[in-house]
């Protein structure tokens, strides 16, 4: 794609000319500073721009394109559809989603784009277009010869602090010290693409991690997953089916398997991305932790989508989970077949060349099945129904070193509350992270 970067810069000043005489001068500044190579410091005047009260199809598009520069695709994605119908926008938005999602590796969503624009007015889009065609035409036919092209994998080290690594009601530690610790985190996930595209193909992947206290030796944490997924379109929807099976581990002896399925769909609107997914899974422990048997149906529902200068996330998830559950010899019960939703909101905001600041909540409210029959932490026994909440909070921001380096810093609040008290804790979290995409 030789052309691309011409073409983009061409199309970039066509939308200057074209933006209204009156233009407001964070336009202009925006322009100039897209002119320049300087994405982000573009990217907030054209929000000063908006913000300002201009509108129009021009500071669309302009802000369409410094989002796709940033590589926030999803954003970008977003400001391009909304000029797909517009007279005079609508080809060159046409182009730059044929042109992202050739970066995103989906060749099918971009030869889509490529056929609509070869009836084009224009001799330069229709030359490019089917230029393009041409290219992925005599690629669609081969297997990817370099590696890159089909696999992608991550690698994270992480060194942190936890001021409650037994998560336990502060009155059950005997001081201030016992429950907190430092620890180290070693993440690495992989995917490769045995067949087809990003967009109609097959994919194995998977994921390593491991959590190593300094001292509690009995809370170091271990899991390991692997998975087969089948990716097709369907009216509109990336829709993705596959299995996953996943073990894991605590003090280095393994607690329980899982065996899911992964039911997951994705679609671009105006204003954002919406996925749904259905994820059932099978649990199987080791004998020690039998009551841990059973299933776990999971659903949720995700939107992302820009506002103003900032990425938003929205979650929705809702686990109903049917367990074994714990009797014991004292006719104690405990229950572990919650029925669990969860409510999210994340944020992200590119702040300058390569730091990103984020933030997040997510809210958890638990009712489990059984009445649980147990001595709580005030020597009172107690029969009922557990009931909790939990809310946990985030902030956080990240350094990209070089393109493929990054660093993240994060600290993380957790406040569990119950109508059990043995159950009820608070912690805070901090850790720093150096991560590698291969």
């Amino acid at each position: 794609m030789a052309l691309t970067s011409k073409l983009l810069a061409g199309l970039l000043i066509y939308a200057a000319i074209a933006a209204p005489a009156g233009a407001a001068e964070p336009f202009v500044s925006g322009t100039a500073a897209f002119k320049d190579g300087q994405y982000e410091r573009a990217l907030a005047h054209f929000e000063q721009a908006r913000q300002a009260g201009q509108q129009g199809p021009s500071l669309t598009y302009n802000l369409g394109v410094t989002l796709f520069k940033l590589q926030r695709y999803p954003a970008a994605q977003a400001q391009f559809q909304k000029l797909l119908d517009d007279p005079e926008w609508g080809e060159v938005a046409r182009l730059q989603l044929g042109m992202m999602a050739e970066k995103q590796g989906r060749p099918v969503s971009a030869v889509g784009h490529y056929r609509a624009l070869t009836d084009s007015a224009s001799p330069k889009l229709r030359r490019f277009a089917l230029m393009r065609l041409t290219a992925l035409a005599q690629t669609s036919d081969q297997e990817p010869t370099a590696e890159e092209d089909r696999g992608l994998a991550l690698l994270s080290l992480s060194s942190g602090y936890d001021s409650n690594a037994y998560s336990l009601q502060n009155a059950l530690l005997t001081d201030d010290s016992v429950g907190e610790d430092t620890y180290t985190e070693l993440f690495a996930w992989g995917q490769y693409r045995l067949q087809g595209t990003a967009e109609d193909g097959w994919r194995l992947h998977g994921f390593a991690f491991g959590r190593r206290y300094s001292d509690l030796d009995s809370l170091n944490l271990s899991s390991f997953n692997l998975g087969v997924s089948r990716h097709v379109p369907w009216q509109g929807w990336l829709v993705e089916l596959g299995g996953v099976a996943e073990t894991a581990s605590l003090g280095g002896e393994r607690v329980t398997s899982e065996w899911r399925f992964v039911g997951r769909m994705q679609q671009s609107f105006d204003s954002g991305v919406l996925t749904l997914a259905y994820l059932p899974g099978y649990f199987a422990a080791t004998e020690d932790f039998r009551y841990l048997d059973g299933w776990r149906q999971r659903f949720e529902a995700r939107w992302t989508t820009p506002l103003a200068m900032l990425d938003i996330d929205a979650l929705y998830r809702l686990d109903l989970d049917d367990r074994q559950d714990l009797t014991t010899a004292d006719d104690g019960f405990y229950s572990y077949s919650p029925r669990r939703q969860t409510v999210g909101l994340e944020a992200e905001l590119p702040v300058a060349q390569g730091w990103t600041l984020n933030a997040g909540s997510h809210y958890r409210v638990s009712h489990y099945q059984d009445n649980n029959r147990l001595q709580d932490s005030d020597g009172q026994f107690k029969d009922r129904a557990r009931d909790g909440t939990r809310l946990r909070s985030w902030v956080g921001a990240e350094l990209r070193l070089l393109p493929r380096l990054q660093l993240d810093a994060r600290v993380v609040r957790t406040v569990n509350d119950e109508n059990f008290d043995i159950y009820s804790y608070d912690k805070t979290e901090a850790n720093l992270s150096v991560r590698y995409v291969f």
